[in-house]
């Protein structure tokens, strides 16, 4: 019997449906660009408006002995993954309500495939804002980075694992897309603002520092910012992004419906 070293038919057809669900899910997200335009757009806009602040106002800040760009781009970098995540709700659950998740699954294309293309878009998009967030803020707004490559990869690894399973806890949880919507929207600003994008951890003190370090967005931010400077991230920060990856991933498995 001649073994056969080239792919499988089913391997082939398996990229085949993965290729053409990757196709449909970008176009459907051109048409409605929330992901593409608020997780990419937005940290751009959030880039040029910090670093003319850090022109306008040189010098470090608090006792950090880093300028505001530099304690910005972290930050930056989270709430684009805090918008890419909230789009998840906002097209899945809108998927499972008109029906469409339940049309797929009696296709050979599991509805599980289509939740991981839609993830494979958003890592794409995140990726895009990665790049923008650390070219332009040490090329155009002169941020002293100096990335330690592996622990850099780590924390946004675990940062990016964290908000995203915290998107998909939405999708299990919410019945329709309105009540979606309105849970995203108070969980984005309550990020928005544990993340430090109005006032950074290190202006304040007391209790509320401690619970900015620690909620979901102001680890992640605090993880990669130790990690674009050199310096290993606190482990209790790593060991905390990692509970709250297992905890949102767990909760997300659980009550996930596909109709």
């Amino acid at each position: 019997m001649t073994p056969s070293f080239g792919p499988t038919k089913r391997s082939r057809r398996s990229r085949a449906q993965l290729g053409a669900l990757l196709k449909v899910q970008a176009k459907l997200s051109l048409r409605e660009p929330y992901a593409l335009g608020l997780g990419i757009g937005l940290p751009a806009i959030l880039l040029v408006v910090f670093g003319l602040i850090s022109r306008q106002v040189p010098g470090n800040v608090g006792n950090s002995g880093l300028t505001v760009i530099d304690l910005y781009i972290p930050t930056i970098m989270v709430v684009s993954f805090i918008f890419i995540a909230i789009s998840l709700p906002n097209t899945l659950v809108r998927d499972r309500e008109i029906g469409w998740l339940k049309r797929i699954s009696t296709t050979p294309v599991h509805p599980s495939r289509l939740l991981g293309v839609q993830l494979i878009l958003d890592l794409v998009l995140a990726a895009v804002a990665i790049v923008i967030t650390i070219v332009g803020g040490a090329a155009i707004f002169g941020a002293q980075l100096t990335v330690d490559i592996p622990l850099f990869i780590l924390s946004i690894a675990l940062a990016i694992a964290e908000i995203f399973s915290l998107g998909l806890v939405v999708v299990a949880l919410a019945p329709t897309q309105t009540v979606a919507t309105s849970i995203a929207g108070v969980l984005m600003f309550a990020l928005l603002f544990l993340s430090g994008l109005w006032i950074q951890p290190v202006q304040v003190g007391g209790p509320l520092q401690v619970i900015m370090w620690y909620s979901p967005s102001g680890a992640a931010v605090r993880a990669i910012l130790s990690s674009v400077f050199n310096q290993a991230p606190p482990v209790t920060t790593l060991v905390t992004l990692a509970c709250y990856t297992l905890v949102f991933a767990f909760v997300a498995v659980r009550y996930f419906r596909w109709e």
